[in-house]
């Protein structure tokens, strides 16, 4: 500052004197403090300012004073807060004797605020001192703090709109928006915290996730800012993807900048043609209207009033509409028009009782017309409409919403909402609820092959049935397909749910009749109690139908009640699943061969192919333990494929070999069996192996052919034109009919192991196999006795005329290359 240059040594006195009168005049005249102190901190040059921003005595400011002694002053007075005065003192001075520039604020004891802001002063490039200067900016930070307070109210003010609010600035940056705005745009808050919010990336952000249609997002952007850039006064309205209708209205401003309001009228576009429709009624048929002085006497009706009610219009003056309306128990008519009288209006649905004493539902609107001079409630006007009809379709929407079209039965979402609200009650009370999960056994198979048709009129047949082994206060549901839910609330123990479950299998063990057919099913239930099987409603219903698929496994048309262990149990059929999946893709399945003997000679005629599993974690897995898996989820298919085209092949290896040709018998599943492309497959699989249709027997169960007798004829029969070999595999276990069986062109039968095991022992066994042997001679059919494992059940079926043989007493399953060992040395010479 030239203030402060050093004066002019080499000038006389007189000059000095006029030079530091100057410097004087300049320090006095400026509106800031001003102090400089030399280099050790002696105050050399000040001006008034400085003492009136610091409230310094004038005795106390002198030239070569001291800053640590200017300084304890505002420090005793106690400015620099509580503590040691020579503390605070100390600290000052070695952070002036830093010398570092600062800026800071400061408000005094006094209210007034300074922005102080010191330098270094150098002169000649050495440090001489310092210059501090203080500005009173108390005015103008009482501006910004009204300036702050304005835009305060003004966000406030715009977030109390209901609408969206955006301002955008003429550089269509955005300066100004509510939350509503992200709310009905569904704007993610990272996109405007993310700093300067551009007009340019909203539109950009909305076009990439499809906002304004189909179409390339960059030439989407660039048309909408090329509209945007000579904004006008808009009014559209534009449906958002997710169905919310929007009402947008933009305005520009004359700094370029534009202003847009964006409100949702999602519900008053969807309601316009009912609104519209309500229009036409209304104009025709008025609603009711009741005009009412300050204390709501009637003061006059109109003719829908009258008819709604039954009461002319001088039945009704003078009286109070109180004497129409039912208010709630718990509100007295002081208390609704205290209400009404405070808020000016009212909404509602209240019963109306008309002449005759009946009642009826009314949607009612009330509203206060003041007194333009006083401002006091003078009428009010009721409106009434009879919503009797919308009563009654508001009933039927939740009844069709709640139960299930085809059967009447409630659904899923009532079974849930019973369940929420039995519950509680439940935990209340501590009553006992059981669960039942219904599954019908074998319904996927008549519906397949009988038609969806009677499907459904067996279904509704179950339904019936369901409903009339239960009590009034127990609750039947179908989810859906063949699944049925049965809740028995209140139940004293397990056993009445038992009780109730084996009426449910006896009534369904009657034929259903069903579009001429005689139908069969049986169900599969599964039983959990709350609260012993789970604390909610998911955990008893999971648990139920866990339940359920173990009676399934425990040979349907039974029930049987959760255990902790079904859940292992489940797990593990999941894990076998899961991993079977891939066994014939990782090669993990193989085939063993069990030889099949004359029972005279002990003549091989044929051999079995039994498919094993070798897991490579796992070892050595159990048929028993995972055929059925892979028969309930349907992977049986691709394995029944993949044995029949390995044991053919395997077959005419070993003839190429020199053996000499025998029957290889192969396991057909049920579901490969209703395969509409089965027949297909098999000529598939001899023409790829090579094997003569003759050496190929299929065996198939008695249960399979049984499920649909008349499409299991035509298929047999087509691959008995073939030249391929049948058999039924396990016969007596299942419920054969002999009309169907002598119709079926099979060649064998075989005697399931369970009657074979105990022959010897067993007389009721033993009449079994050996009425099976007559059976089948009768019919020209060879039989083939499994599971045979002693000498003595061998005499004992030789003897009795069965013709084949097969079980460990000859061989045990054997690997390929044993087998044809085996087969090759039991060969008769000649």
């Amino acid at each position: 500052m030239a203030i402060l240059e050093p004066l002019d040594t080499s000038a006389s006195n007189g000059e000095t004197r006029r030079q530091h009168a100057y410097l004087k005049a300049v320090l006095s005249s400026m509106p800031q403090g001003i102090s400089v102190f030399d280099e050790n901190l002696r105050l050399r040059v000040w001006n008034d300012g400085f003492l009136e921003v610091l409230n310094l005595p004038a005795e106390a400011v002198y030239d070569g004073v001291h800053f640590s002694d200017l300084i304890r002053i505002p420090a005793l007075r106690g400015e620099y807060g509580p503590g040691d005065v020579d503390t605070h003192v100390r600290r000052k001075t070695e952070l002036a004797e830093k010398f570092e520039a600062h800026s800071f604020e400061r408000t005094r004891p006094s209210g007034r605020t300074h922005l102080v802001q010191g330098e270094p002063l150098f002169i000649d490039g050495q440090l001489t001192g310092f210059i501090t200067t203080y500005t009173d900016i108390t005015e103008r930070k009482a501006a910004e703090e009204a300036l702050r307070a304005q835009h305060d109210l003004l966000q406030t003010v715009i977030e109390s709109i209901p609408s969206a609010v955006s301002l955008f600035d003429k550089d269509q940056q955005l300066i100004l928006h509510n939350q509503e705005l992200l709310r009905l745009l569904d704007l993610p808050p990272t996109l405007i915290d993310q700093g300067p919010v551009t007009l340019e990336s909203i539109f950009r952000f909305n076009a990439e996730r499809g906002e304004y249609g189909p179409g390339d997002p960059e030439t989407i952007v660039g048309e909408l800012l090329a509209r945007a850039r000579k904004p006008t006064h808009h009014h559209i309205e534009r449906t958002r993807p997710n169905g919310r209708t929007l009402d947008i209205r933009g305005v520009p401003l004359a700094d370029g900048g534009f202003v847009t309001i964006y409100t949702d009228v999602t519900e008053r576009r969807t309601s316009a043609e009912r609104d519209q429709l309500a229009q036409k009624v209304f104009t025709h048929t008025p609603a009711g209207i009741i005009f009412t002085d300050d204390a709501h006497r009637i003061l006059s009706i109109n003719p829908a009033t009258s008819q709604m009610t039954g009461y002319e219009p001088f039945e009704l003056l003078g009286h109070t509409v109180f004497g129409l309306i039912n208010l709630p128990k718990e509100e007295t008519p002081e208390v609704f028009q205290e209400g009404i009288a405070r808020r000016g209006s009212w909404n509602g649905e209240l019963e109306i009782t008309k002449k005759n004493g009946g009642d009826f539902p009314a949607g009612i609107r009330v509203t206060r017309v003041d007194d333009p001079h006083s401002g006091m409630a003078a009428h009010y006007i009721w409106i009434l409409a009879d919503i009797t009809e919308r009563r009654q379709t508001e009933e039927r929407m939740r009844h069709i919403a709640q139960h299930d079209a085809l059967t009447g039965l409630p659904n899923r979402l009532a079974l849930l909402m019973r369940l929420a609200q039995l519950l509680p009650e439940a935990r209340r009370h501590q009553w006992s609820i059981a669960i039942m999960f219904i599954d019908l056994d074998r319904f996927k198979i008549i519906n397949d092959t009988l038609g969806h048709q009677v499907g459904d009129e067996m279904l509704r047949e179950v339904a019936c049935r369901l409903s009339s082994v239960v009590r009034e206060t127990d609750f039947v549901a179908r989810l859906g397909g063949d699944e049925f839910v049965v809740i028995l609330p209140g139940i004293n123990s397990p056993s009445d749910a038992a009780i109730v479950a084996s009426k449910i299998v006896a009534t369904l063990s009657t034929a259903i009749e069903a579009e001429g057919h005689e139908l069969h099913t049986s169900p599969s239930i599964g039983i959990s109690i709350f609260p012993d099987d789970g604390p909610d409603g998911d955990s008893i219903l999971k648990n139920a139908d866990t339940a359920m698929y173990h009676a399934k496994a425990a040979g349907r048309n039974n029930f049987q009640f959760f255990a902790a262990d079904m859940n292992r149990v489940t797990a593990e059929r999941l894990d076998i699943e899961r991993k079977l999946r891939h066994a014939i893709a990782r090669n993990e399945l193989a085939l063993c061969f069990q030889p099949q003997f004359r029972a005279d000679r002990r003549q091989p005629t044929g051999v079995e192919a039994l498919v094993r599993w070798h897991h490579p974690t796992d070892g050595m897995i159990a048929p028993d333990r995972f055929i059925p898996v892979a028969e309930e989820s349907g992977i049986i298919v691709e394995i029944g494929e993949w044995v029949l085209l390995n044991a053919c092949r395997e077959m005419k290896h070993w003839i190429d070999a020199g053996l000499t040709p025998i029957r290889m018998a192969v396991n057909v599943s049920a579901r490969q069996l209703r395969r509409r492309d089965f027949c297909e497959t098999v000529a598939g699989v001899l023409a790829e192996s090579g094997l003569p249709p003759e050496l190929l027997e299929l065996e198939i169960t008695e249960s399979s052919v049984m499920e649909n007798p008349e499409e299991a004829v035509l298929i047999l029969e087509r691959l008995g034109r073939m030249g391929v070999s049948l058999a039924i595999d396990d016969f007596g276990t299942g419920y054969s009919s002999l009309a169907y069986l002598k119709l079926f062109p099979i060649d064998h039968l075989k005697i399931d192991r369970s009657f074979v095991a105990d022959i010897e022992h067993d007389l009721n066994d033993r009449a079994i196999a050996f009425g099976t042997i007559a059976l089948a001679h009768s019919l020209g059919l060879n039989v083939i006795a499994e599971g045979v494992e002693t000498e003595d059940q061998l005499e004992l079926l030789r003897t009795n005329g069965c013709d084949e043989v097969q079980g460990y007493l000859f061989s045990k399953p054997l690997s390929s290359a044993a087998a044809f060992a085996f087969l090759h040395a039991c060969e008769v010479p000649g």
